[in-house]
């Protein structure tokens, strides 16, 4: 059993999509509650074990809120900017009653560019999910006015890059998808190296 393999494919992709995105999107509203509640504050720190469990836990969960309101954004944003939204939902129906018997080069490359849609979208989700945040960190006075600004406009910028960046890697997830189910279904693909089932 190759360990290394599966931290590739199953470990790396859930930091980047889902834990990444949740210690994003909660960042900001725990450093509030730190500031506000010192004794708290001095509890965690010196309690490390109680406090990297709270942190995982938090972390994992606002992640899997974010990747479920992300889903909405997919739905209703993304997948409107597609020419033909009813042909690349008919095609994504399509794909997901395959199963391959020897999965092709392309279903490897699909999974790669799938991780990288879901950091997009989830960072964007957790980045406006943030914004609020900061604003109210800026607000406070906890940090010099440059720094506040430069963070709300940090923030900004990135939810609108991560939104236009998602936009147009869902297109190209469309396109693989359409390419892979090519002949599918149809001789000589009837039978190898794939089924669709019906």
């Amino acid at each position: 059993m190759d360990l290394t393999s599966s931290v590739r494919t199953d470990t790396l992709p859930a930091l980047g999509t889902v834990v990444a995105p949740g210690v994003l999107a909660l960042a900001p509203y725990t450093a509030l509650f730190l500031v506000a509640h010192p004794r708290a504050a001095s509890y965690l720190a010196g309690h490390e074990a109680v406090s990297l469990s709270a942190g995982v836990v938090l972390a994992i969960g606002g992640g899997f809120l974010v990747e479920s309101l992300g889903s909405y954004v997919e739905y209703y944003l993304l997948d409107r900017r597609h020419a033909d939204r009813a042909a690349m939902q008919r095609s994504w129906w399509r794909y997901l009653r395959i199963a391959w018997k020897v999965e092709p080069t392309g279903q490897h490359y699909l999974r790669r560019i799938l991780a990288i849609f879901k950091f997009e979208l989830n960072g964007f989700v957790a980045t406006v999910a943030a914004l609020p945040g900061l604003l109210w960190i800026a607000c406070s006075g906890f940090v010099a006015t440059s720094a506040a600004v430069s963070l709300v406009l940090g923030g900004m910028a990135a939810a609108v890059y991560l939104f236009h960046a998602a936009g147009h890697t869902s297109q190209l997830l469309a396109q693989i998808r359409s390419q892979l189910l090519i002949g599918v279904g149809e001789p000589p693909f009837a039978d190898e190296p794939c089924a669709l089932l019906e």
